[in-house]
């Protein structure tokens, strides 16, 4: 399995995890027995184990962990213990060092305080959505005497600890985020799971953690107080009203006041006592530990040096305090070998800032509670600090999410290459580019559904992550996901890529959505035009001021790729006659392209006898195929003509490079640069075209043929005279061809994109 594989499935394992725990769960309380969650993580510990031996270097720990299995399974064999319950325990108890280890040696650096975060939105909606359609369970159905909403987990404790974990982490991303909306969303998930949430956990977790914040970030808190004194004033007195309102309401109040009635406690001095700290603090943890202790004590030396086992324990019921449930299951060489294991693990793993002080943080919960060190649910989780610490670097590039509803693919190789060549661009300039595509689709249903994925995947994408910019292509439709996020956002900017019929309508329909357009653009920081052409149509139509506006011509042309080659080698690959002289055409079959205009002129250059030993070279298909088959057998022009379907570019310069001239007769008011003259241009292959719209930005008569694209009589004109020019001439107008594409080269253009996101 390659590596890519494998971290694929590792990534989407980690991402389950909520889902996992969620199902496992739901089986718990329908009383079904196999573990899903054990199970899969107990694959991933296996897996990890592996991994780890055959990565690390230092074999010498392995080598002791080895000696001690080997006498912990004879121990277990001679003594006649349960194997499954025993050796399931000892994966508990070894997950989280074993598991530290593994994210310490493995490389992924696509797990970062991203995946945490994604991570708790996850945690979040499966604990509070369910509530709101009264669905999920309450601890009360398990302890008459608490109240605790649990959703459709099932233990109170171990969910209070994933949040405890994840909660820094998060607020520390919300702090960085341009995202209001994200930040929005995630406050009121979290005080709707502040409602819910009432373990003494929790909360004295969450106090320390707020407390970490405001004292790692003194500074900038003492100069905001200073500048904002009735805000905070204001601030300070919102709370404490809302606390004096919320903390008798709260269900953790509810049980401290259960607890106190019940044990009959009625004043501060009445709980200084080593039951009461144990019924209302420990919750009869310190008794449970006292019960275990006295069986421990009885026990023959064996099982103080080996342990208990986990079988006798569960009978006696567990401390859940991780350390003592260690050392009763384990006994004392067990818990030596962990903890030597531990240290070792702690020592060679590297942990800082926030990650460091979450990690303590647990540790120390451990020590008052259980469902941390020996649970899988809190473990992994935990485990998960050290690799999205060891990603944690300041942040040296910018992040763009880039999307667009046209890309190539394989059935359409050409189909918006002007995008990828523009992604390529900004990849090549070390920006971090996120890619939303769509791909050509044909048929209603199929193009909805297309466009609903791009729309949903760049909301998602927009909220969840904290870009420097969204970098739109085609203005009337692209933008629909992305521009409530952009709206409720600090920092990011928008930067719109106009390109054809997004900006000048070719039919009714696209008229239907240019108030979109015009929507959008009003919105935007950067305009990117591919040509004056649509630069002046921005500026005059639409009101964009000249400062926004960035003229960019799609990419650009890449000249190592489309140039010169012999002209028999070309024509050797495409299987034409060496002995005939082709013109070309290389556009779609579509309305206003101008393919009906160059088959009048070739009926009438044929009709002149003037194109005997020339052949037209049509290289497209489209919409208007029949149309095109049509006029191809009303005029018998079948003798003259060879025809391709679109090809990709690396067989286009075959194509450029086999024909005497590119014919560009495009007529469509949409047609914002035309990339194709360009790129016959960087071959040497001279350009018989359109003198309007975007093909008129760079041709002109020092560089080719122009011709008024509504007339075909012209266009017969422009192949006549370029038919009398000598050779010389020609070699001239290619020269001049040659170096008008090189000023529109990605090379010679490609800064003029870089600095739009360098700003």
């Amino acid at each position: 399995m390659t590596k890519e594989k494998k971290d694929f499935i590792i990534k989407l394992f980690i991402f389950l995890l909520p889902f996992i725990d969620f199902l496992t769960s739901i089986c718990t309380w329908n009383s079904v027995h196999f573990s899903i969650g054990l199970f899969l993580k107990g694959i991933f510990f296996v897996y990890a184990s592996f991994y780890v031996l055959a990565s690390s270097k230092r074999k010498k720990i392995f080598v002791f962990l080895a000696i001690y299995l080997l006498i912990y399974f004879i121990y277990l064999h001679t003594y006649h213990f349960s194997y499954i319950k025993e050796i399931t325990n000892l994966i508990k108890i070894f997950y989280l060092p074993t598991i530290i280890l593994f994210f310490h040696l493995y490389e992924n650096k696509n797990i970062t305080k991203k995946t945490l975060l994604t991570l708790c939105f996850s945690y979040l909606v499966l604990y509070t959505i369910p509530f709101f359609f009264g669905l999920g369970h309450n601890i009360s159905e398990i302890y008459p005497n608490k109240e605790l909403y649990l959703s459709y987990f099932y233990i109170g404790n171990e969910l209070s600890n994933v949040f405890i974990i994840l909660l820094p982490i998060t607020i520390l991303y919300l702090f960085k985020s341009n995202s209001y909306l994200l930040k929005g969303i995630f406050f009121l998930l979290v005080i709707i799971m502040f409602f819910l949430m009432s373990t003494k956990t929790f909360y004295a977790s969450f106090l320390i953690i707020l407390f970490y914040f405001l004292l790692t970030n003194k500074k900038k808190v003492l100069k905001w107080i200073k500048s904002n004194q009735i805000k905070t004033l204001v601030t300070l007195l919102s709370t404490f009203l809302f606390l004096i309102i919320y903390i008798p309401k709260m269900d953790l109040t509810q049980n401290i006041k259960t607890q106190l009635t019940h044990y009959e406690i009625n004043t501060f001095s009445d709980i200084i006592s080593f039951e009461n700290i144990d019924h209302v603090i420990y919750s009869n943890r310190l008794t449970f530990l006292k019960n275990n202790h006295k069986v421990y004590k009885e026990s023959p030396l064996i099982e103080k040096m080996m342990g208990m086992g986990r079988a006798k324990i569960n009978r006696l019921k567990d401390v859940e305090i991780d350390i003592f449930d260690i050392f009763f299951s384990i006994g004392v060489i067990g818990t030596c070998v962990y903890l030597v294991f531990f240290l070792y693990v702690l020592r060679i793993s590297k942990i800082e800032g926030v990650y460091k002080f979450t990690f303590y943080l647990l540790l120390l919960i451990s020590c008052f509670t259980g469902h941390v060190l020996i649970s899988p649910f809190t473990s992994t989780i935990l485990a998960l600090l050290f690799l999205a610490s060891k990603n944690a670097k300041e942040k040296i590039t910018k992040d763009i999410l880039l999307v667009t509803n046209m890309y190539p693919s394989k059935k359409y190789p050409h189909y918006g290459i002007f995008v990828k060549n523009s992604y390529e661009i900004l990849i090549q300039n070390d920006f971090n580019v996120d890619l939303v595509v769509m791909y050509k689709t044909h048929g209603k249903i199929k193009k909805i559904i297309a466009y609903v994925k791009m729309c949903g995947t760049s909301l998602l994408k927009a909220i969840f992550n904290n870009y420097d910019f969204i970098y739109v292509h085609f203005v009337s439709h692209t933008p629909a996901g992305i521009i409530m996020p952009y709206i409720c956002s600090k920092n990011t900017k928008l930067v719109l890529n106009v390109h054809g019929n997004d900006l000048v309508p070719d039919t009714n329909l696209d008229k239907n959505y240019m108030w979109l357009s015009k929507l959008f653009l009003k919105f935007a920081d950067v305009v990117i035009s591919p040509s004056n052409y649509f630069a002046e149509i921005l500026k005059q139509e639409y009101q964009i001021s000249e400062k926004k506006i960035v003229i960019y011509p799609s990419g650009g042309v890449d000249v190592d790729k489309f140039k010169k080659i012999d002209r028999k080698v070309a024509l050797l690959k495409l299987g034409l006659d060496p002995s005939k002289k082709y013109f070309g055409y290389v556009a779609r079959l579509e309305k206003d392209k101008g393919y009906d205009t160059l088959l009048l002129a070739i009926n009438a250059l044929k009709q002149k006898q003037k194109i005997k030993e020339i052949r037209f070279l049509i290289v497209g298909s489209g919409s208007e195929e029949n149309q095109f088959n049509e006029i191809v057998k009303k005029y018998n022009l079948e003798n003259f003509i060879e025809r391709k379907p679109l090809v990709s570019q690396e067989e286009l310069v075959y194509v450029y490079n086999s024909i005497e001239a590119l014919i560009y007769p495009t007529r469509r008011k949409s047609e914002s640069l035309g990339l194709t003259g360009l790129e016959a241009m960087a071959c040497e292959t001279l350009v018989i075209g359109s003198n309007k719209y975007g093909p008129s930005d760079y041709l002109n008569y020092k560089n080719g043929l122009c011709f008024n694209p509504e007339n075909d009589k012209e266009l017969v004109e422009k192949i006549e005279e370029f038919l009398k020019l000598d050779k010389k001439t020609k070699q001239q107008l290619a020269k001049n061809a040659y170096k008008t594409c090189l000023e529109y080269s990605n090379e010679h253009t490609k800064s003029i994109l870089v600095n739009v996101f360098k700003k």
